[in-house]
């Protein structure tokens, strides 16, 4: 049974479920591409609309960490009406585009068109459709990016100086560097200062470019 909130003095009852159907269709987005978002299946998502089965608190934090949720509106009395003040919505203009999250990345472009590669979608607002993203660890490009940080790839982005490139060098491992050309000579190098920068050679292949970085979202 799903959980019910009195609101009102009328008796009047909100569902979890009602609330969450209505940040979905004030988003404009799809079932599924809320649901991927999110890491459940669709089916699941829309069981929870109708008020069949209740979310999860794992739910409620990832709803709450990628579309900014206030956690004391999904569990008071206030209704539907009360949503703006309680999440962040998509700014005028804005598109929101569900892409592949992926734990482990690809050693190549060919990899990455293998849907067994695509661990679960995440929904954040324009970003390249053909591209995908994954949670940075490291330290290598402080300050601009951190650990933890969820990194946005568009793999059709040509790579120019003062771009950051995901890359692949000769030990076959993906890794985040700054791309630099400086009299005619190709660089890679690393944000913080502690790592020296280096030269690519005929091994180095480009994934992608990195389109977004998103901090303070967890997955």
């Amino acid at each position: 049974m799903a959980k019910k909130i009195t609101y009102g003095s009328d008796g009047q009852t909100f569902t979890l479920g009602s609330k969450i159907r209505h940040i979905r269709k004030s988003l404009k987005i799809t079932q599924k591409e809320f649901a991927e978002s999110l890491g459940i299946v669709q089916g699941f998502l829309s069981a929870i609309e109708t008020g069949k089965k209740t979310p999860s608190d794992t739910l409620l934090i990832a709803l709450q960490h990628l579309y900014k949720v206030n956690p004391e509106w999904t569990h008071s009395g206030e209704d539907e009406n009360k949503l703006s003040s309680h999440y962040h919505s998509i700014s005028q203009g804005e598109t929101l585009a569900s892409i592949p999250f992926l734990k482990n990345l690809p050693a190549n472009k060919e990899e990455f068109q293998l849907s067994a590669h695509f661990d679960s979608y995440i929904s954040l607002p324009d970003v390249p459709r053909g591209g995908f993203a994954f949670e940075y660890t490291g330290d290598y490009m402080v300050p601009t990016i951190r650990d933890g940080d969820i990194i946005v790839i568009n793999p059709d982005r040509t790579l120019t100086s003062g771009n950051i490139g995901l890359i692949v060098g000769k030990w076959g491992e993906p890794y985040l560097r700054r791309y630099r050309e400086i009299h005619g000579e190709q660089y890679f190098s690393s944000d913080n200062a502690s790592y020296v920068p280096f030269q690519p050679n005929a091994s180095t292949k480009i994934l992608g470019v990195v389109e977004k970085v998103w901090r303070e979202i967890k997955i």
